[in-house]
């Protein structure tokens, strides 16, 4: 009971994310909330321990519950106490190293929500507006006057989805860097460039991308279902352990990759941080993994800008960026190519930081 009112107290604010269900899709309302790489993880709250309570992040791949697109059903509390429909965790798979199921859930939703956007509107001039992420997120279809069979369309759109779906998931790594806080308050800085977070967000691409391909006219109800099947087949494809022996691999890498003696939510409760951006994802952790790749350029040959992009607008919230170099700072509409070169300015401003420090790991 202490624990539960305790979490419940670190995290009230978190109640302004439930959402009320709706017939029509929306677009996912967010992230769910998972999981800094850790075991047992203490807390604090404005600096202040929370004594007898610590954040167990682990999941076991049997005991997941049903995937439920956009699970914006439960808050964040019910989602940490275990409470909702999904469980979500880290699992150690033995050939895609650790997963983060609640990165694979969001991006496959993702994928899903914008092959139903881009499928309706792919040859002509549309824009699809998703939630400010200190930057504005727009993707932008581009006018055509090519003539597409349907199985052209249809493939088109999956893949177009699967590629930006994940260029979502990679600006996110970007924008917990710089401050953004999905709940006011809570800063992300330990999560960002996670080293299990991009090779997860690429499975759930992957996963919804093959759903898709399989079974393209599927309702979000049916696409849960088959979600749900499909990422428990990716998970015996890439040997996912127990419970109990991913809190072994993970208590390995104590002092390595996190530290037990630092408190959630400071920054470097993780140590290790993977901030390469490429569209091949080697996993992390384990030798001779399963790689995951996904491409601009289409199955017709068609690079994807031919057809839709994504785009990050400057809408005043530029503080954030405050220490950018200049050039890079003064663009005031950023795109996928600029992403490196973000990661790249956050680990060297994360090594300087962390050569100031008694706790210095090589990535």
């Amino acid at each position: 009971m202490t624990k539960n009112l305790l979490l419940i107290t670190c995290f009230s604010l978190c109640s302004l994310l439930t959402s009320s269900p709706t017939k029509a899709l929306t677009a996912p309302v967010g992230v769910r909330p998972c999981c800094a790489f850790g075991q047992d993880l203490k807390t604090e709250l404005f600096g202040v321990p929370i004594p007898f309570f610590s954040l167990e992040n682990i999941v076991d791949a049997s005991k997941l519950g049903k995937h439920i697109y956009n699970d914006g059903s439960q808050n964040v509390i019910a989602s940490l106490l275990g409470l909702g429909n999904e469980s979500n965790g880290l699992i150690f798979t033995v050939k895609g190293g650790f997963i983060d199921t609640a990165h694979v859930r969001d991006t496959a939703d993702f994928t899903y929500y914008l092959y139903q956007q881009i499928h309706q509107h792919l040859g002509s001039d549309y824009r699809i507006t998703l939630p400010t992420e200190l930057r504005k997120r727009d993707i932008i279809l581009k006018r055509s006057k090519r003539t597409l069979t349907d199985r052209e369309k249809q493939t088109i759109s999956i893949e177009l989805a699967a590629l930006l779906a994940f260029r979502l998931a990679q600006w996110h790594e970007i924008a917990q860097w710089f401050g953004y806080e999905s709940v006011v308050g809570f800063p992300e800085y330990v999560s960002a460039f996670s080293p299990e977070d991009l090779y997860s967000n690429m499975l759930g691409a992957i996963t919804a991308k093959q759903v898709l391909e399989q079974q393209p006219a599927l309702s979000s109800s049916d696409f849960s279902q088959a979600m749900t099947d499909a990422f428990n087949d990716q998970l015996r494809h890439l040997g996912s352990v127990s419970s109990e022996e991913t809190k072994r691999n993970i208590q390995q890498l104590n002092g390595q990759w996190w530290d037990h003696n630092t408190r959630l939510p400071q920054k470097w409760v993780v140590l290790k941080r993977d901030y390469q951006l490429g569209l091949t994802r080697i996993p992390n952790g384990v030798k001779n993994g399963i790689p995951l790749s996904l491409s601009t350029q289409l199955s017709n040959g068609d690079n994807n800008a031919v057809w839709a992009e994504l785009y990050l607008y400057n809408v005043g919230n530029e503080k954030t960026f405050n220490t950018l170099p200049p050039a890079l700072k003064s663009i005031m509409v950023w795109q996928p190519a600029q992403f490196q070169q973000l990661a790249n300015f956050a680990k060297h401003q994360d090594h300087k930081e962390r050569g100031q420090s008694t706790q210095v790991v090589k990535d």
